[in-house]
């Protein structure tokens, strides 16, 4: 496994020797060291860099027999001076490069497609403010064609309460205008009475005493609200007509005939008004007739006006809808790109921290070689034999 790789520091021949040539001593159990002493030990930089490789493979998705092929090689190839490595285990050295090269390749994918994906969400919000604000100024536009209709509809409800008003006035016009002929008619008729069956008597004295003063207060209750007198009159009138013809004044006589021409020329007035009802009525008519065109028209334009603002108004509800809409596909994208974001910034992580790791102790290790030691054998001179290295032997 990936922790068991502490002969890496040293070569096969130097750490299968130390292996088989331990005594006894070395077998028997090691006193334990306290915390503070296994914590000052120095740590094998080959140790530590095969345990970065091997941390790696095994958090990789790899099948659990690679895992472990691969870590043998980290253990008898990858921990080996490139100088003591046959060429199979240089082979496998390569084989593992390849699959930590593999593992960089996948993280650079997965970064480039979290990329893509961040850039796609970012262009689809920009996409969605884009139609928020053409939303918006569609929504703007509405609006102020319906404010106009508003206005133009509260117009046509102005001028159908203008004509709603005038034909109201023409109808009450004729009626008022009928009462008074039909008054006309009546006082006519009841004056006309009063003038030949109550005051003709009166005046010309053929009455008996006792049915004067009876009479003449029935002629004064047939004028009120008939004919209007004058306060003098009104006072002086009921006591000449009860006064003899051969007892009265030239005052009295006078008052009398004053009263006569009046009471005539009234009843001539409240005949000639009878007689213009005809033509007065057709007048009325004819307003009302007007008014009712008038109130048709200004009704016909108020309805029109007010299914124009309603459709004008309910677009602009439906416009309103879809700029709410638009909002909420905005901020809903919000916590996409957050998303987005944050997982491209692990990925980064991840690579740089697999470059940084893994694969940097594996490049090391992959060319490390064996150091120079002092007092080495210089190669020999032209002519001189050297004795032939011992033969080192490898059991991978």
């Amino acid at each position: 496994s990936g922790s068991s790789v502490s002969p890496c520091g040293s070569t096969p021949s130097s750490t299968m020797g130390a292996m088989d040539k331990r005594g006894p001593e070395e077998d028997a159990p090691r006193p334990k060291r306290s915390r503070a002493l296994r914590q000052k030990e120095p740590v094998d930089p080959v140790a530590k860099q095969c345990n970065t490789i091997s941390e790696a493979l095994h958090s990789a998705a790899l099948p659990s027999l690679a895992k472990e092929t691969l870590d043998a090689v980290i253990l008898h190839a990858l921990a080996l001076h490139r100088e003591d490595r046959h060429d199979y285990q240089e082979q496998m050295v390569q084989a593992l490069g390849n699959t930590l090269q593999d593992l960089e390749g996948d993280l650079r994918k997965r970064l480039a497609e979290a990329e893509r994906e961040l850039q796609e969400v970012i262009a689809k919000a920009e996409d969605l403010k884009q139609e928020q604000a053409d939303a918006e100024e569609s929504a703007k536009a509405a609006l102020n064609v319906s404010l106009e209709k508003k206005e133009a509809l509260a117009q046509t409800a102005l001028k159908f309460r203008e004509a709603k008003r005038g034909l109201e006035e023409a109808r009450r016009a004729e009626e008022v205008g009928c009462k008074e002929f039909h008054k006309f008619a009546g006082d006519s008729e009841v004056l006309a009475l009063a003038l030949t069956d109550i005051f003709e008597p009166l005046k010309n004295g053929t009455l008996k005493p006792a049915q004067r003063i009876q009479e003449a207060e029935q002629l004064m209750s047939s004028l009120r609200g008939r004919l209007e007198l004058d306060a003098t009159l009104e006072k002086t009138l009921p006591k000449a007509l009860i006064t003899p013809i051969s007892e009265r004044s030239s005052f009295t006589t006078m008052v009398v005939h004053q009263f006569e021409e009046t009471l005539v020329a009234h009843i001539e007035d409240l005949r000639s008004g009878c007689e213009a009802e005809d033509s007065s009525k057709e007048v009325w008519k004819a307003a009302v007739l007007s008014a009712e065109k008038v109130f048709e028209t200004a009704d016909g334009h108020q309805r029109a006006a007010a299914k124009t603002f309603t459709a004008d108004n309910d677009f602009h509800k439906r416009q309103t809808q879809v700029v709410n809409e638009k909002k909420k596909a905005v901020r809903d994208t919000r916590p996409l790109v957050r998303n987005c974001e944050s997982s491209l910034a692990e990925l980064q992580i991840k690579l740089d921290d697999f470059q940084k790791g893994p694969l940097e102790a594996f490049k090391m290790l992959q060319c490390r070689a064996k150091p120079l030691v002092e007092g080495a054998l210089m190669p020999a001179p032209e002519g001189e034999a050297t004795a032939p290295p011992a033969e080192e032997t490898n059991d991978f």
